[in-house]
């Protein structure tokens, strides 16, 4: 037995440290494997980012640049489609507000039937002359009436004194002979000098005031545009007795007939114009002519 403070030597194999391998002369202990571990994940990584990562982020980036670009494009051009449609509504309705205007004014259909529609208008004015005429003889003494009694006898009498009731009646319809002229003397304001053309007709027609008023109001109506100039207006007919109608009572007094008098004949005469739009081989006369270019000398 030995004592228990007595050194006991231990076996040389226990005091031998670990065997780590060694590499260059770089015992790879694993301190130096960890870094040389880290180190090369490092390196993995950065060779991961250089060679797969970077061009993959790179394209990327470049993709997503073209699809905004071509995103940006896209609202573009939708813009653009849009700016078209609108542009089109637009046109659209300057289209229709021209053809508005131009439904106001004459065309060469329309003066060719604007005698007729002048005229019709007028006769329109004697609609109920023969019951008026009635019913103002109503008011007339026996003599006066007897007048009526046949065409003949009031012929005669309408003829010296007048009908008691106007006959409206176109008198004068003439175009003036030049045609159709471009306006160009600014007599419709300088802007319209070229835009508009114009055709003049001398007018003339009888009516008692009613009448007249109500012919003018009609014109007025008319779809065409026209433009009244020259007025001239002539009260009475000259070609008539004059002083109205009178009669005579027992004792030798005399009685004018307020009641029984022939309407006052009104002339009326005027110059109309109708206003129309230019057509195509009006607007090709008003292009100024091309200026030859002098010929080469030889």
């Amino acid at each position: 037995m030995t004592a228990s403070g007595d050194f006991i030597p231990q076996d040389s194999d226990f005091d031998q440290g670990p065997n780590y391998p060694t590499v260059f002369g770089v015992t790879i202990t694993p301190v130096v494997s960890g870094v040389l571990l880290a180190t090369a994940g490092v390196v993995g990584a950065v060779a991961l980012w250089a060679y797969l990562v970077n061009p993959a982020w790179e394209r990327f980036q470049e993709l997503d640049a073209a699809v905004k670009e071509k995103s940006e494009q896209l609202k573009q051009q939708a813009s653009v489609k849009q700016q078209i449609i609108d542009a089109k509504k637009k046109l659209t309705q300057v289209n229709q507000q021209r053809d508005q205007v131009y439904a106001l004014f004459a065309n060469e259909r329309t003066i060719d039937t604007l005698l007729l529609d002048i005229n019709q208008l007028i006769e329109r004015n004697n609609a109920g002359r023969v019951a008026a005429t009635r019913t103002k003889l109503n008011g007339c003494p026996a003599a006066i009436r007897d007048q009526y009694a046949n065409i003949s006898a009031y012929n005669k009498f309408e003829d010296a004194y007048g009908a008691l009731i106007a006959d409206a009646k176109l008198k004068k319809f003439t175009p003036d002979p030049k045609g159709a002229e471009v306006i160009q003397d600014s007599s419709l304001g300088a802007p319209i000098n070229g835009k508009l053309k114009r055709r003049a007709i001398n007018v003339e027609f009888q009516g008692n005031f009613n009448q007249t008023q109500s012919i003018f109001r009609t014109i007025e109506r008319l779809q065409s545009l026209l433009l009244v100039k020259n007025l001239s207006v002539q009260i009475g007919d000259r070609s008539r007795t004059g002083g109205g109608l009178y009669e005579v009572l027992p004792g030798g007094n005399i009685r004018f007939l307020t009641n029984c008098q022939p309407d006052t004949l009104i002339t009326t005469g005027f110059q109309m114009e109708a206003l129309l739009p230019l057509n195509a081989a009006d607007k090709k006369a008003l292009q100024p002519t091309p200026v030859a270019s002098p010929a080469a000398s030889p």
